[in-house]
């Protein structure tokens, strides 16, 4: 029969999933803000999230949010959110630089010919869908 093994004996450790990942540890950049390589590419982001502080800052700056609207809408909490602010407001020039990158990959994609791709699969997916709703409507 089987030795029943007493809980105190074992030592149990629950990893801390935030402070590393395959080994590498995070990096804090500022108060709130960590860093690594295999998350967003290691871009700054709010400590135990994956929300990058560029997504903070474009909602400030492009609609118009408050801090407090900002948490409201990602569901933080109104320090994460500020945190972030703060690292914006010190890293502006870098942050902006990023946000402005991010622009031109988008409409690169747009015009290249894999935005013509999709518009051409969204397109055809509409036609589909006309021509099913317009069987339906036969039966």
């Amino acid at each position: 029969m089987a030795e029943k093994r007493v809980e105190s004996e074992i030592e149990r450790q629950q990893p801390d999933i935030r402070a590393n990942i395959d080994g590498v540890k995070f990096h804090k950049l500022a108060k709130g803000i960590t860093t690594h390589p295999l998350v967003r590419s290691g871009r700054p982001c709010i400590e135990g999230t994956t929300i990058m502080v560029t997504n903070i800052a474009g909602l400030q700056n492009f609609h118009n949010m408050d801090a407090q609207q900002i948490a409201d809408h990602l569901w933080l909490e109104l320090f994460m959110v500020q945190d972030a602010l703060n690292y914006y407001a010190d890293h502006k020039h870098y942050i902006d630089v990023c946000i402005e990158i991010s622009s031109i990959n988008h409409d690169q994609m747009v015009e290249s010919h894999y935005g013509d791709w999709t518009r051409d699969l969204l397109s055809r997916r509409d036609a589909i869908s006309k021509d099913c709703h317009a069987v339906e409507r036969l039966r």
